[in-house]
């Protein structure tokens, strides 16, 4: 297919700027997909990953390997050297990260969209300087909007795109007579990690789960830095399975035969695992943390979205889902199925590549402008600077409590 614009247009050249690529969250996904897809809506695409060394098959994407150690000068020098000769129309920020340091290296008439996919910690302060750096912003869930709207309230219409994540499930994901709790397979997809996805908590829940007398089977689709940890708690072989990170055929046949996917996340935007088992017909459990995911949980059965952080209720939910009547399990499914039919990932590449156009043809908005780095702090490592910032609040808040001005 040709990669040129509508009515044979050139193609709008689209710089995304992440601190992953290659990764397994739900960030580093979306990139992908634009990396595979995005010449056939005549795109040319370029991607810039911070924190990750070169990982092949991926031509378009340049890899800057930062670490901690480097400096902020020599990080500067990366980014001004990756893409010589080619200059984007559109930068997408798919991270908060970077653009005091980088920004200013980048084409200025080039229009900025902030694409926000998780609602993070410290999301509204960021915003408060974030929200008047960009030009459009594309939000995954509601909650992120609102934010965005509550930074920077004059957002002009058409500004503000609210995602819908691709998804792309083989057309046959569900067996109708697939049965039902016996054992209840519960699965668990993504980054095992304590950053976020708190898998800290599972041991936790499946003492629970144990002490109840539930006939469960719980599996991992996933990998990460606690990997190791959760096998050592998690020892019944013949209960628990480690899967690792798989893809194809084989993810979405592991995937199809659980009957439930639970997170203990203490945050998420609108976790991609849980769009494609629900289109599997798979029953969404996520706790209340004001996502995306508590919400289409709550969508399918209100009680599928637990109080956060609560073992008990969590395990006690689990157990009266092993006893629901077959015309609840079969209602639960069609609605996992049906609430995510707007997330084809055709639709998503149409209505982000026209909102990408749109953005790029508009005037940019008034920027404030980015903040200077003092004299000589360039030379500084990343983290050394993070050591003088920290140190910089905590005397600023020193200071307002002396003068009356903390609480």
């Amino acid at each position: 297919m040709s990669p040129d614009g509508p009515s044979g247009s050139p193609p709008l050249r689209v710089l995304s700027i992440g601190t992953q690529f290659a990764g397994l969250g739900g960030v580093e996904s979306v990139l992908r997909h634009h990396h595979e897809t995005d010449a056939a809506e005549g795109i040319d695409s370029r991607f810039l990953v911070f924190w990750e060394d070169p990982a092949p098959g991926w031509p378009r994407a340049r890899f800057l390997g930062f670490r901690d150690h480097l400096s902020i000068r020599a990080a500067r020098r990366r980014v001004a050297e990756a893409l010589p000769g080619w200059q984007p129309d559109l930068v997408v920020y798919h991270t908060t990260w970077g653009w005091a340091y980088f920004d200013d290296l980048l084409p200025a008439a080039a229009r900025r969209i902030l694409y926000l996919h998780s609602d993070t910690p410290g999301l509204d302060a960021q915003l408060q300087t974030r929200a008047h750096w960009a030009d459009g912003f594309a939000c995954v869930n509601d909650r992120i909007v609102e934010r965005v709207l509550a930074a920077r309230p004059d957002l002009p219409a058409g500004r503000l795109l609210r995602v819908l994540y691709p998804i792309d499930p083989p057309l046959a994901t569900l067996s109708p007579a697939r049965p039902w709790a016996s054992p209840f397979r519960l699965g668990f997809c993504g980054r095992l990690a304590h950053e976020q996805k708190r898998v800290d908590r599972i041991p936790g829940l499946v003492s629970r789960l144990d002490s109840a007398g539930i006939d469960y089977r719980l599996e991992f689709l996933g990998d990460g830095p606690e990997r190791a940890w959760l096998e050592a708690r998690l020892p019944d072989r013949a209960r628990v399975v480690f899967h690792g990170r798989q893809s194809g055929a084989e993810y979405w046949n592991l995937v199809s035969g659980w009957d439930a996917l639970f997170f203990v996340s203490d945050y998420e935007g609108t976790p991609i695992a849980l769009l494609e088992a629900m289109a599997a017909g798979v029953i969404p459990i996520h706790p209340v943390i004001g996502s995306g995911g508590d919400r289409y949980a709550a969508d399918v059965r209100p009680e599928l979205a637990y109080p956060a952080g609560d073992l008990d209720a969590l395990a006690a939910l689990v157990g009266q889902m092993t006893r629901w009547p077959a015309e609840r399990v079969a209602e639960c499914r069609r609605r996992s199925i049906e609430r995510v039919a707007g997330h084809a990932a055709a639709a998503y590449r149409a209505s982000v590549a026209g909102f990408a156009r749109q953005i790029a043809a508009l005037p940019p908005l008034p920027r404030r402008p980015l903040p200077r780095r003092p004299p000589g702090t360039d030379w500084l490592s990343f983290a050394a600077t993070r050591r003088l910032m920290d140190l910089r609040r905590r005397w600023s808040g020193r200071t307002a409590t002396d003068s009356g001005q903390g609480t």
